[in-house]
């Protein structure tokens, strides 16, 4: 018997791929086309030009041979600048040289669905145009062009929150608040509700204890959203607060995340290190949901 109780949503087909909510919990493996991803892993730290596209094609070629479910590219680091010190903002042309040579060598290669991790409307076009079918806002629509985007191209989209200025008071009220406003421009945009994932945004200019108490309430944003929910807690700073150990040494932490995020009736997990990752999904997801494939 399932341990979740959850409001039955319609299924969103991403790509030629139908992701049935509530079925099972579906794995989205980043891949970072950066040189100053928080995560550490961004290809461009080690190679730039076309050796940091080889590079990418062949992390994600990976990734999905690990169970990814869908392939996050992204070009930027997703810490906005104001917000984070130390995160460097690049130009709209820059983020689409890195990005979109990724996406068009991955087109042919993978069967697993890509989506496009940006907070500018303009990229999200480039990398729908050569193949993404699903575009990862980290900025909660802080383009005002981005709804429209998506609206236009007929593809899914991930609504992450951010508040830039934090959370003085109820932050599972503010998270609900701001993605449902989120939600409603979406729609108005002409972008059909059964196209959107919500993330509250774990980390996003929040403290560790308000990341701490948004992952105890994933049930409740998803029944009062109604709507699928993504979970991105890998390696993210509120594990490192808790447990005290460092980005390389967050495996753990970031494994109890998404099996309590399971749990509590997450849709997707958003994840740095598919492999052990996938092993955590299918233990949960066999225990939780009665899956045993």
């Amino acid at each position: 018997m399932s341990f979740i109780q959850q409001v039955s949503l319609s299924a969103l087909r991403i790509g030629n791929h139908e992701f049935v909510w509530g079925s099972r919990t579906y794995i989205m493996g980043v891949v970072n086309v950066t040189p100053d991803s928080f995560s550490g892993d961004g290809v461009l730290s080690a190679a730039r030009g076309a050796g940091g596209v080889g590079e990418a094609v062949e992390q994600a070629l990976r990734v999905e041979d690990e169970g990814a479910d869908i392939i996050d590219v992204g070009g930027e680091s997703s810490r906005p600048p104001g917000v984070y010190q130390g995160a460097i903002s690049i130009s709209t042309d820059e983020e689409i040289d890195r990005v979109v040579p990724v996406i068009e060598a991955l087109s042919g290669r993978v069967s697993t669905p890509i989506s496009i991790d940006t907070r500018k409307a303009a990229v999200a076009a480039a990398a729908i145009e050569v193949g993404a079918v699903l575009a990862n806002d980290v900025s909660m629509l802080g383009d005002p062009e981005m709804a429209s985007v998506i609206s236009d191209a007929g593809v899914g989209v991930v609504v992450s929150h951010i508040r830039p200025g934090g959370h003085r008071g109820d932050v599972v009220a503010d998270v609900l608040d701001d993605l449902g406003s989120a939600v409603e421009l979406l729609t108005g945009a002409g972008v059909d509700r059964t196209s959107i994932v919500a993330d509250p945004g774990i980390g996003f200019a929040k403290t560790a204890a308000q990341s701490v108490e948004l992952m105890r309430n994933i049930s409740r944003l998803r029944t009062d959203l109604a709507l699928p929910l993504l979970v991105g807690s890998s390696r993210k700073s509120f594990i490192g607060s808790v447990t005290g150990e460092p980005l390389e040494s967050r495996e753990f932490g970031t494994a109890a995340t998404v099996a309590l995020a399971i749990q509590r009736g997450v849709d997707i997990v958003r994840v740095h290190d598919v492999k052990n990752m996938a092993s955590v999904v299918r233990m949960s997801d066999a225990i939780v949901r009665g899956r045993d494939d």
